[in-house]
């Protein structure tokens, strides 16, 4: 073979450029994949806490609308409200706590003091029991409140679990939602073991 034989065919291997489409392929595939892994998990996690957030909102809206008939709130109403959390999140894993706070202010008698009315926790979690003393001063976490007002307050914490993990690199998560709503037509929010009918405010 001649040696200008030689040199066109190795001149036109090295100018051929065809092979650099698959090569592209092989070496974004990869980092395209991953990319839509990532839009699909993020869409859940977006999706999961925009549905925690709307359950606690209903589970605090419908509380508020209770005007405790002679018939107080019990163990069978906080699990039903756990139950219903549940479906609006299509999750039965996470927490559900309700806590109704009721406030003394009084700055003449140097009475400044938020008083636990009660509270209840469903579910298996980072929550703990709500006490006193995590609510006593508790003035920059709970809302602005008068003399004798009740607050409840609702929170959630639920779980996200992606469906893809890739070796770790998508792992569990808590979503926490929070929610703050006063009564609409009743004084208080009875408990079975705590309820006032004199409705003092004080």
């Amino acid at each position: 073979m001649k040696p200008s034989l030689l040199k066109r065919l190795f001149g036109s291997f090295w100018s051929d450029e065809r092979g650099t489409a698959a090569l592209e392929t092989v070496i974004m595939a990869p980092f395209l994949t991953i990319g839509l892994f990532f839009s699909y998990e993020a869409y859940g996690a977006f999706r999961q806490q925009s549905l925690t957030e709307k359950a606690t909102y209903t589970i605090a809206d419908i509380l508020s609308r209770e005007q405790n008939n002679g018939t107080p709130i019990d163990d069978t109403y906080v699990d039903n409200a756990k139950t219903l959390f549940n479906d609006l999140t299509r999750s039965d894993i996470g927490q559900l706590r309700i806590t109704v706070v009721r406030r003394h202010l009084d700055p003449d008698n140097n009475v400044d003091f938020f008083e636990l009315r009660w509270s209840e926790l469903r579910g298996d979690g980072a929550f703990q029991e709500m006490t006193q003393a995590m609510v006593q001063d508790a003035d920059d976490f709970f809302p602005a409140m008068l003399n004798g007002q009740e607050m409840i307050l609702v929170e959630s914490l639920s779980p996200y679990r992606p469906s893809v993990t890739l070796g770790g690199v998508f792992r569990e998560f808590p979503i926490e939602a929070r929610m703050f709503m006063t009564l609409r037509f009743a004084p208080q929010l009875c408990h079975i073991d705590v309820c006032n009918t004199s409705n003092t405010t004080s």
